[in-house]
């Protein structure tokens, strides 16, 4: 992707961003958005970076570990996991990856209006009243009732198109899909539906920590591609794989298999190997709006949960939990400010959180502090956030992308995400 015009925010500041947050007074060289000079109200916004960079760089991994003789699927549903779909979507193609998993047709939409070409698979179930804009927007789609896939059948052939159908088994994770004892009926159904073309089945495992159960999910798949195929059906196109089953299971590779969080730099859980080396892609910084001292017996925030205990540095922050940063971190988690960890003072609030730098810290407004991400040696990860917030890594980075000003960096630039790609993918900051 090629960084021209207005989108452009200046490269001076781009490498020391990645470890580094934005200290107030300095300068913003190039600073422009759409011809607005960027003034003194964005620094009143929680900023998300996400390096490209690091995120090509995972993708190549995952490519060269399951080999280039399988497909890979890049899932980018909720917007990349928070990370911006339009954006990254073009990267993951540009490395490598055949196909985009979107869980809905107003997430593939987006993606089409924004320029994506590449095939897109639809994972959610989609409303048979709906099923006429898969032909629309040229997507392949699962497929695990028969009333979206006659009203499918009526809107391909209205479209004049055939239609890639994936039949979703159900082989333990009890969400999406057809029973096993019911598949091969399902797919002589389908059989009669000429503007379907049937190109494999796909099943998801539940329990990346559980290895035995997801063998034997594997095992009943493989057996229903037997039965399928001796029916006369083809489907070259079969998948089991998520994350955790590219790390820790390759007997559920197949010839297709799909990577999601680890696309982002985080691994599923503790119980896989780490078999490939990723990188933390996303960083999440919230700028300090007040500051004051504080002297033992203060209290902040709400039902003054947190008391001062010495003379101290509070500050003001205008990251709350609507902004996905959750409530259950107050008085647990910590961020970075200048390159040391520093508590969350009090309750986490709608729209603020306070931590305390300790004592004799003098912070100037507009300085940030890290949430989620790196500042010098330390590191803040997802799944430290997410085991105070007592939730999984996937839930932390989705909320705190979604909600917060987009920059990226790639090649030595920062960047801002274009508004009107932000706008197409219905989220807000």
């Amino acid at each position: 992707m090629t960084v021209t015009g207005p989108e452009y925010l200046g490269s001076a500041a781009a490498d020391a961003l990645r470890t580094k947050p934005r200290t107030a007074g300095e300068p913003r060289e190039a600073e422009a958005v759409a011809g607005r000079a960027v003034g003194d109200r964005d620094l009143w916004q929680n900023r998300v970076y996400v390096d490209v960079d690091a995120f090509a760089r995972n993708v190549r991994a995952i490519r060269a570990y399951v080999g280039r003789h399988r497909e890979l699927l890049a899932v980018v549903k909720d917007d990349a996991y928070g990370h911006g779909a339009a954006e990254l979507s073009r990267v993951a193609v540009a490395e490598g990856v055949d196909i985009l998993g979107v869980v809905n047709v107003d997430e593939a939409r987006a993606l089409r209006v924004a320029g994506i070409t590449s095939p897109i698979l639809v994972l959610g179930a989609t409303a048979p009243a709906g099923a006429a804009e898969i032909p629309r927007w040229g997507l392949a789609t699962i497929a695990c009732h028969l009333e979206f896939a006659e009203a499918l059948e009526a809107g391909a052939r209205e479209a004049r198109q055939r239609v890639p159908v994936f039949v979703k088994v159900d082989t333990g994770m009890g969400r999406l899909g057809i029973a096993p004892r019911d598949v091969a009926r399902f797919c002589d159904r389908l059989r009669d539906l000429p503007h379907l073309s049937l190109q494999g089945l796909l099943t998801h495992l539940p329990d990346a920590d559980d290895k035995g159960f997801s063998r034997e999910q594997v095992a009943v798949f493989e057996k229903l591609i037997n039965e399928v195929r001796r029916r006369g059906y083809a489907i070259p196109r079969n998948h089991v794989a998520n994350s955790a089953a590219i790390l820790d299971l390759p007997e559920a590779y197949f010839n297709l298999v799909r990577a999601g969080i680890i696309l982002y730099g985080i691994y599923p859980s503790d119980a896989v190997k780490r078999s490939i080396a990723l990188e933390a892609v996303m960083c999440c910084r919230t700028p300090v709006i007040f500051s004051k001292e504080v002297r033992p017996g203060d209290t902040i925030s709400y039902q003054r949960t947190y008391e001062v205990k010495e003379k101290s540095t509070v500050v003001t922050t205008p990251m709350g939990y609507r902004h996905g940063y959750p409530r259950l971190l107050s008085n647990r988690a910590e961020g970075l400010w200048r390159g040391r960890r520093v508590p969350v003072a009090g309750l986490v609030c709608m729209d603020m959180t306070m931590f305390d730098l300790g004592p004799g810290a003098r912070a100037r407004l507009g300085e940030e502090v890290t949430v989620l991400g790196r500042d010098g040696d330390e590191e803040i990860t997802a799944d430290e956030l997410a085991s105070h917030a007592e939730t999984v890594s996937y839930e932390m980075i989705t909320s705190l992308g979604m909600r917060s000003r987009r920059y990226y960096l790639k090649g030595g630039l920062l960047y801002l995400e274009p508004r009107e790609r932000r706008a197409l993918s219905g989220q807000y900051y």
